[in-house]
């Protein structure tokens, strides 16, 4: 969630939310509100058209945006320890578990063979050297929601961006998104729903219904808690004032959506007319040996019903034991307390086919989702990489065994987990692991989701080389060339006036890309100047606390805020309740990381509360007790969230790709500069697993596109990427040069690892007959503003001098400079003149 670039002053803020109040349009702000150089917006109200389902006043206000928009929910979160571990015997909860502490899960996967992480996410990382906060300390005003998770177990600091975040922010009512399902956890029953993608020009959307309702039929169930969190997952526990109970542990990507019973009499509703109930015949499978490499006795199969709705769609219902269900209608219950376990599975668009292969899969499930980041392999004459291995123990593993065991009567027997994966992971992943017959008919809305079998997944992500300095050399011509625009721009482009963290940041980091530049082209005297300019711009932030929007550590949840955020979430986008972290202080490391690089001494005072700032939204360890780890990155997806403590029906998005990529850039920058090589070899390893889904879900070719989202939807970039749906728009405005330049500001030397010149190409779209979207018609429609000049820079990566031309012609953003873009340009993959 990017609420950006149009702040107007509070008189217009006040005016947009009358305006909402008496139930009129809200007012365009005009240009004498807007900070000078924040008109990089919209033409007119009518050009800008804002996200499916959010309103267009809600869309062109971010102040308001921490208020619910209609037709979307906002809410707050919760997050972290440990995952209780599960009977022995598939489907049994332990008594002991039962009203007790849950045991500390493990953050990182265990010893896996021939795998070592580059990092030990258990112990405490260099950044924290146990010196006190260096911000003040206060409470939060927006409190935790302490009904809606258990106190023992999800303990300070707390999770503010995860997948499932909509459990524990606000009441809890919205949904989570457990690819390819959504589910609602109510006070006392769960519902399900597959959800149905709607494919148009300019989104994907899904629908927001669920087909199916598991309660207790006696009641018995009047609570529900997140009772325990891990890297991948989050474990939901339902009870009452009995011992009867209801657990699931949702992750992304399991066909079964599965819930542990004990003492609760089941109750499953759907709101669709129920055609027909067939048993499935609990026969030793000949698939089953093949697929999932298994002997078993019929008698230890779970039970299995096939339920076909009047809308044709048909789910596998299993237990274990078996349930007898009864049918009322669109009803079926059990009589009588039941302890086990109810699996549910659409059966996708080719029901026959699908059932057969869940069959070979049915009974196992997860219980716990590790992560690691593998040591960097490799080399730069033959490809640097590193495995990214998810490892899940399920119901009945013993010890961490990635196999499942069945006690039966004639052998021991191996069940393998069955899952899906993303694109992005299967451009990556071991053809082994892929399931050879497959299951059909399943997506998120990051297109297709590919079947795999395996408790432990790993798949490679390439790394791709970045530093400080630019790709190539400068040649001569070009070198002088941008000595001159730097004694300019470090003349008249060092001030900064915003009052806000994050156009704050954006000015402190266009003055370290100065100093960066300074240093690359041998100017040591406008190197000295700048590096003193930057300490002067940090210290009021970082270390004398007297700019007027001071930073402060909120002991509530365990992170940095500043202080109009704190108090007003509709102040500084948000950032009070975690929206953007990542985005706001990557400015800021990216200025600590330069000046740490060339000048430690001078950087000493400041570094304390740069650790700070970084392990605010970057944060390696699982054993910090005053900031989560990694408040955005998610694993699983590759890349980063938004939005903070605020709900969506549509759960997590983020919109700036570039943004993020400069986050975690200046984070590998800043661990490099002071020599933490265990802690940058990480940092490097998220930012290409975040370049790489940018490229992936944000610039696909127009062929991928079609492929991930649609043919409908054919643009081959994206503004917001959401848990469920897809928008080509930004939260600011619908214009296109909207849409791609945020996609790639900040120009730095990483930026090349999310634009490929082949993209770029297609993309500019000389034609505009063929593609009204292309980059170059955005271009001129921008008509050599900032964001013109974020276009002719991408298009240096196909024709240098004409981008340059028309680069150097445009009006620079508040956090560019001529400067910048020159060295952009002349240190590209084209080669640079007299190199």
């Amino acid at each position: 969630m990017h609420f950006r670039e149009i702040l107007a002053p509070a008189l217009a803020v006040l005016a947009v939310n009358m305006h909402s109040v008496l139930g009129s349009p809200a007012p365009v702000p005009d240009a004498s509100q807007v900070e000078a150089g924040k008109q990089l917006w919209i033409s007119t109200p009518e050009s800008t058209a804002p996200p499916a389902g959010i309103s267009l006043d809600y869309a062109l206000h971010p102040a308001r945006r921490a208020q619910p928009p209609t037709g979307v929910h906002l809410s707050e979160p919760k997050d972290r320890p440990a995952m209780n571990e599960q009977d022995r015997q598939a489907g049994f909860i332990r008594k002991s578990d039962v009203g007790s502490a849950a045991p500390v899960y493990r953050k990182q996967a265990p010893m896996i063979k021939g795998i070592t992480s580059v990092l030990d996410s258990n112990q405490q990382s260099p950044l924290n050297g146990g010196n006190p906060l260096a911000f003040k300390s206060q409470k939060h005003p927006y409190v935790p929601n302490a009904s809606l998770f258990d106190s023992s177990t999800i303990k300070l600091p707390l999770a503010t961006n995860k997948w499932w975040q909509n459990l524990i922010v606000e009441k809890g009512v919205d949904p989570i998104h457990p690819y390819p399902y959504i589910v609602y956890c109510n006070t006392n029953s769960t519902k399900i729903g597959f959800p149905k993608f709607t494919v148009a020009p300019e989104h994907v959307t899904s629908d927001m219904s669920s087909e199916w309702e598991l309660g207790d039929a006696s009641g018995a169930l009047t609570q529900r808690k997140v009772t325990n969190t891990d890297a991948l997952g989050v474990e939901v526990t339902w009870s009452g004032s009995g011992s009867a109970q209801m657990r699931s542990r949702f992750y992304k990507g399991m066909p079964f959506q599965t819930f542990e019973l004990k003492g609760v009499t089941p109750i499953l509703r759907t709101t669709n007319a129920i055609i027909k109930v067939e048993p499935v015949q609990r026969a030793v499978l000949s698939a089953r040996n093949t697929e999932a490499q298994v002997t078993t006795d019929a008698a230890d199969i779970p039970a299995m019903s096939k339920i076909t709705l009047n809308d044709n769609s048909q789910w596998l219902v299993a237990s274990k034991p078996e349930i007898k269900w009864k049918q009322n209608e669109g009803t079926l219950t059990q009589q009588g307390a039941y302890t086990g376990f109810v699996q549910l599975a659409h059966l996708g668009d080719q029901p026959q086919n699908n059932i057969n292969v869940l069959q070979q899969y049915v009974g196992t499930y997860p219980i716990e989702g590790t992560v690691t980041y593998a040591q960097v392999q490799g080399s730069d004459s033959t490809g640097r990489s590193s495995n990214i291995v998810y490892v899940y123990k399920t119901n009945t593993d013993v010890d961490g065994n990635t196999k499942q065991v069945y006690n039966t009567t004639s052998v021991s027997t191996t069940i393998q987990l069955l899952s899906f994966v993303l694109p992005h992971h299967v451009d990556k992943i071991s053809n082994n692991t892929i399931l050879s017959t497959g299951l059909s008919g399943y997506r998120s809305a990051k297109g297709r989701l590919t079947a795999v079998a395996g408790n432990t997944i790993s798949y490679n992500q390439p790394l791709e080389r970045v530093s400080f300095g630019g790709m190539r050399a400068i040649g001569d011509s070009d070198k002088e060339r941008l000595k001159q625009q730097l004694l300019k721009d470090a003349a008249s482009s060092t001030t900064v006036t915003a009052q806000d963290p994050y156009f704050y940041g954006k000015g402190v980091a266009r003055v370290a890309r100065l100093y960066q530049i300074a240093q690359e082209v041998g100017d040591k005297t406008t190197a000295a100047a700048l590096g003193t300019k930057i300490v002067n711009l940090l210290t009021p932030w970082l270390v004398s606390m007297s700019n007027n929007d001071t930073l402060v550590y909120d002991a509530t949840w365990g992170g940095i805020v500043s202080t109009l955020g704190i108090s007003d979430p509709s102040q500084d986008f948000g950032q009070g309740r975690y929206n953007d972290h990542h985005f706001h202080y990557g400015y800021f490391l990216y200025a600590g990381a330069i000046l740490a690089k060339y000048d430690i001494n001078t950087f000493a005072p400041l570094r304390e509360p740069m650790n700070q700032l970084l392990r605010d939204y970057a944060n390696p360890s699982y054993a910090d007790t005053q900031f989560p780890y990694m408040r955005h990155f998610d694993p699983y997806d590759g890349h980063s969230w938004a939005a903070g403590l605020f709900s969506f029906m549509d759960g997590r998005n983020q919109e700036s790709t570039g943004e993020a990529i400069n986050a975690y850039y200046s984070a590998y920058l800043y661990a490099t500069a002071l020599g933490f090589e265990d802690t940058a070899a990480f940092y490097e390893i998220v930012l290409n697993m975040e370049a790489t889904s940018g490229r992936r879900y944000w610039h696909p070719m127009r062929s991928q596109s079609k492929d991930l989202y649609g043919d409908a939807f054919s643009h081959n970039t994206v503004g917001i990427v959401w848990s469920s749906k897809v928008d080509y728009v930004t939260f600011f405005g619908a214009d296109t040069e909207f849409v791609y330049g945020i996609q790639m500001l900040p120009f730095t030397p990483a930026t090349r690892m999310l634009i490929r010149p082949d993209w770029v190409k297609e993309a500019w779209c000389p034609d505009n007959s063929t593609c009204a979207d292309g980059m170059k018609t955005a271009a001129q429609h921008a008509n050599k503003n900032g964001w013109a000049q974020f276009l002719y820079s991408a298009y240096a990566m196909v024709d240098r001098n004409a981008a340059l031309d028309n680069a150097l012609a445009c009006t620079p953003d508040d956090g560019n400079t001529l400067t910048n873009t020159m060295h952009w340009i002349f240190t590209n993959q084209q080669a640079s003149a007299n190199a």
